[in-house]
Parts: structure tokens; sequence; C-alpha cells
């Protein structure tokens, strides 16, 4: 019989070592923080602002990558009912986020278009239009595709925002 619970075991191993390996994001889980005495209730429409280009992370991050990022975004507001839209004017928050690479793959060149970001950090901030100040945010380690156009890297990546977003809007009686 213990031989059975052996084989049994090592294929859970297995299992649990090729979903590692091909970067399933198992056990995806944010961390977060927010305004405790902000209203949130009130948030219906969302606004995601544009990336800005002045540090050497954002300036590797491709034209592509930020779509990308934007649309699992954008789907998963959707999927929990909020109306995402394009002007500012008409937005209850606004969504900011970054994506930082480990240090050891932020590389000092002028060709951003030659490195590839495979993993770092993505931090999603809700910031209230009035004081554009951040009173929500997460912080997820998340990875990149090396082939980004595959169903497994857009599951991955619709995956990742369920993750990022799971606790928002915070629940007024849990904080």
């Amino acid at each position: 019989m213990s031989s059975v619970y052996q084989r049994v075991g090592a294929a859970i191993g297995l299992a649990v070592l090729l979903a590692a390996c091909a970067g399933l994001p198992t056990g995806l889980k944010a961390t977060t923080d927010y305004n405790h005495s902000y209203d949130f209730s009130r948030i219906h429409k969302v606004a995601i602002q544009p990336i800005p280009r002045d540090t050497l992370s954002t300036m590797m991050t491709s034209d592509e990558q930020i779509n990308r990022i934007n649309t699992a975004l954008t789907a998963e507001l959707r999927r929990r009912g909020f109306e995402v839209v394009a002007s500012n004017a008409e937005a209850d928050i606004f969504l900011s986020w970054k994506f930082l690479p480990p240090e050891k793959d932020e590389v000092a060149t002028f060709d951003p278009a030659t490195q590839q970001i495979t993993g770092g950090t993505l931090i999603v901030s809700m910031i209230d239009p009035l004081s554009l100040q951040s009173v929500w945010r997460a912080t997820i380690h998340s990875n990149m595709r090396s082939q980004p156009d595959t169903e497994e890297a857009a599951r991955y990546r619709q995956q990742a925002a369920q993750a990022v977003l799971a606790q928002f809007p915070p629940d007024p009686a849990g904080g």
C-alpha cells in the first residue's frame, strides 16, 4: 500500500513542479492597503491613467505590454460591475499602475527594445480624482510571458488582474 501512496505523492509533486515551471498562477495573491475613512460605495466609473515614460522600467515596458495589462485590468473591472471610462471627467476614481522589474532585470541601456522584463511587482493604485491621493493600493508579484500572445499568457494576465483587484473595493465591515 505504501508504494501506491508514494506514486500518488510523486504524481502530485510532479504536477506542482510542472505548474511552477509553466508559470501557472497558482496561489496568486495581492497585498492591499487603503484609506479606511474613504467612501468606496460611490465608485462606479474608473478611468485608467496613461503610463508615464519617465523611468527605465517604464521605458522598458513595451506599448504592447501596457495594452495587455490595461486590457486585463479593464476586463476584470467590468466583470466586477464597474464601468471603465476614457475621460477623467466622467470617472469616480482613477486607476494607475506600474510594473517594477526586479533590480537584476533593470539594465542601464539606451535601447529598451532589446531588453525583456520577465517578472516583477505590479502595483495598482486607485486615486481620488479630487484630492489626487491614492486611497487604495494593491501589490502583486507577477510574471510576463515570453510568448505573450498565447492563450496561457492571456489566462495568466486575467488571473493576475483578478487577484490584484480581488479586494477592491474593500469591505466596509472588514476595516
